[in-house]
């Protein structure tokens, strides 16, 4: 099967550089930067790029149209949050931007990880209730796009009547769906919905469980292959094994991760079942799970938490062994962004031919 390697944008107030989550970042997340990841990316074999979500990054849609302008080939998974706006809209926002851009679109549909957030938002829902409206919200952006004719849905978040739309996807049937969720609300929500079921990094043991449930899952809605398995965490490679640890290390000192709230929120403050796992993962006795997997990261911030670290063969190989449980999605990223994407296409890239790497 083959595999896709995606990049990220970093569009938070956090910024980007050799620190993560410093007080002021070292490269604000201008336009102009952003473009230079983007292009970096694109250059490297990157054939998508994660945007996020949050009160703590600029607006995902903005962020890609103005990128997409800057860049050739490069596909951008957008964030956005069901609830925060009308499915019609989003829908419309969607299909506008695939459009215009001739199928460069994948969307990123985030339930929400904490309360605190979607609070600040307006949005009081709790947790599973959040999955039974993104549910609905899902059932009506798919019928929009799929064009057969007027909308009509009600429901018990969502009552829309005979809505159609111009804007019209370039993507058939429709962009992919990627929908991370560690929760049992969540996951029967992405086995319905979700071209890529999206996981943060944890063994690759417990990653190929995770893709075994979720085959089970997708089966009683006869998705059973349609469904595909995605990744995302971080990378630090070097040249020497000793080196990569040595730059892992020094990428959270003098760090804190109540230098972003909403970070300290959404870690501390947690509903996600995902991020739990993140945090029990970090608390062991060693922040390295294995040879090559490092939890420092979640130290100091939230959301994907786990590093790959070391050689680009040490690399590799841990990728592999991911594809090896049934990954074919990976969405990374690494401090500097520029300089990090950088060693992945020219390092890591060369020693993963055959895990058959998508291409644009």
């Amino acid at each position: 099967m083959p595999t896709e390697y995606a990049w990220f944008l970093p569009t938070g107030r956090y910024g980007d550089g050799y620190r993560i989550n410093a007080k002021e970042p070292e490269r604000p997340p201008t336009v102009e930067y952003l473009a230079e990841v983007a292009r970096t990316a694109e250059r490297a074999g990157f054939v998508n790029l994660l945007l996020p979500t949050g009160t703590h990054c600029l607006d995902a849609w903005m962020m890609a149209a103005a990128i997409a302008e800057r860049t050739e080939r490069i596909k951008f998974c957008v964030a956005f949050r069901p609830g925060l706006m009308s499915p019609v809209l989003t829908a419309q926002q969607a299909g506008t931007f695939d459009a215009i851009t001739g199928g460069r679109l994948t969307v990123n549909v985030v339930t929400g990880s904490t309360q605190v957030d979607q609070k600040r938002y307006g949005d009081h829902l709790v947790h599973d209730d959040r999955y039974d409206r993104t549910d609905e919200f899902l059932d009506i952006v798919k019928a929009l796009w799929a064009d057969d004719g007027p909308v009509t849905f009600k429901g018990k978040y969502h009552d829309i009547e005979d809505a159609s739309l111009y804007a019209s996807p370039a993507s058939k049937p429709y962009p992919p769906i990627y929908l991370g969720a560690s929760s049992e609300a969540g996951r029967r929500v992405g086995a319905k919905h979700a071209n890529v079921h999206m996981m943060w990094a944890v063994e690759a043991e417990r990653a190929a469980q995770d893709a075994t449930d979720m085959k089970k899952l997708a089966a009683e809605f006869g998705r059973k292959e349609e469904l595909r398995f995605g990744l995302r965490m971080h990378i630090v490679c070097r040249e020497t094994k000793e080196e990569a640890r040595r730059a892992a290390e020094a990428m959270i000192e003098g760090s804190e991760i109540g230098n972003t709230k909403v970070w300290a929120d959404m870690r501390n403050r947690t509903e996600s079942e995902g991020q739990r796992r993140m945090n029990e993962l970090g608390s062991q006795d060693s922040l390295w799970v294995t040879e090559t997997m490092w939890m420092g990261v979640n130290a100091v911030r939230s959301g994907a938490g786990a590093t790959l670290v070391g050689t680009p063969e040490m690399v590799a190989g841990a990728l592999r062994a991911y594809v090896d449980a049934g990954v074919s999605n990976f969405i990374l990223s690494g401090w500097p962004h520029v300089e990090e994407a950088e060693i992945f296409g020219k390092e890591v890239m060369p020693f993963l031919k055959d895990t058959e790497p998508v291409v644009l």
